[in-house]
């Protein structure tokens, strides 16, 4: 009996070692390429092989291997990506540029830059597309691209009728954004990006203005005189900035003193000129126009000057469309 309890002892001991033995060969012998996608949902769309096994095991005894990534919806068995060098023991992303499926990226490859573009709907946002050379976009999203692929066409289309409502000629930058800002159904506009810093205190507000063509037809140019006054419409301050505005493109900012009037908070009314020094809006004779700037929760401020009328004077709207408060 002790014979036989000496003899299975030995038994589990030779067979503990030849496990612990499989596993140091496994882990020293075979590498597990860390392959992942970005972003992360991606990776339901698709299956991986490795050398053409779906195992995630390559042989250290290769220094590479191939990638092949197939739709998990194609029955044609057919790969949409496939890599026949990838580096056995380095990190692989793969991630969809612009105008392609997928893409690798291993951590040298200075091929593919990215931008974040931004987009405004009025409406609900999943009834459009945003296209930059025909390959789709995802708003709000980092989105990567090639360097070589920065110029091309930029559309933004109502899916319902596939209606191109938005069509320009751009150059992307690179590690920059695209905002767009959308102020009818048929109707976008660029907003450049801006480095302008905050004001200088949250007693301060940045604003800024712009309008379209259809509002003032055949006033490329208009001349803005802005002046500030208290909440009751008791106080008017001088002038405080003339700025020019061009149809269709945002002016440059003006920093508001929201203490002007030591109330912690104002508003603004303005005169609007055309080229010829006519007066669109008289802001002593049209009392129905003003700017809501309000308090000071707000650093920054955009208006939008419209005149469905075309008739000037009190049919003169100025509507605040963006805003950036104070965090």
């Amino acid at each position: 009996m002790k014979n036989l309890q000496i003899c299975l002892l030995v038994l589990l001991a030779a067979l503990f070692a030849g496990c612990e033995t499989e596993g140091k060969f496994r882990d020293t012998s075979y590498y597990n390429p860390q392959v992942t996608f970005n972003p992360t949902w991606l990776q339901g769309d698709y299956r991986i092989t490795y050398n053409g096994s779906e195992s995630p095991y390559v042989s250290k005894s290769e220094k590479t291997f191939k990638l092949e990534i197939f739709r998990k919806d194609d029955a044609t068995d057919t790969p949409v990506l496939a890599e026949n060098e990838c580096p056995s023991d380095k990190a692989i992303t793969l991630f969809r540029p612009v105008g392609s499926e997928l893409a690798v990226y291993t951590g040298n490859e200075d091929k593919y830059t990215t931008f974040i573009p931004t987009i405004i709907f009025s409406g609900n946002k999943d009834d459009y597309t945003a296209t930059f050379n025909n390959g789709e976009i995802e708003e709000g999203e980092t989105n990567y691209i090639a360097k070589d692929n920065l110029t091309g066409t930029f559309r933004i289309v109502r899916k319902a009728d596939n209606t191109i409502l938005y069509e320009e000629e751009i150059t992307l930058e690179a590690d920059g954004t695209l905002q767009f800002m959308q102020l009818s159904d048929t109707e976008f506009l660029e907003i450049p990006e801006s480095d302008e810093p905050d004001p200088e205190s949250r007693q301060y507000t940045k604003i800024r203005f712009f309008y379209t063509a259809d509002a003032f037809p055949e006033h490329d140019k208009l001349r803005l005189v802005v002046y500030l006054m208290d909440l009751d419409a008791a106080q008017f301050t001088e002038a405080i900035a003339t700025i020019e505005l061009e149809a269709g493109k945002i002016s440059e900012y003006i920093q508001i003193d929201n203490d002007a009037f030591g109330q912690g908070s104002v508003n603004g009314v303005y005169d609007l000129i055309d080229e010829n020094g006519n007066m669109i809006v008289d802001n002593t004779q049209h009392f129905n126009t003003s700017i809501q700037i309000g308090t000071s929760d707000n650093k920054f401020m955009t208006f939008r000057f419209v005149d469905p009328s075309h008739q000037g004077g009190d049919n003169v709207g100025c509507s605040r469309i963006l805003y950036t408060p104070w965090e």
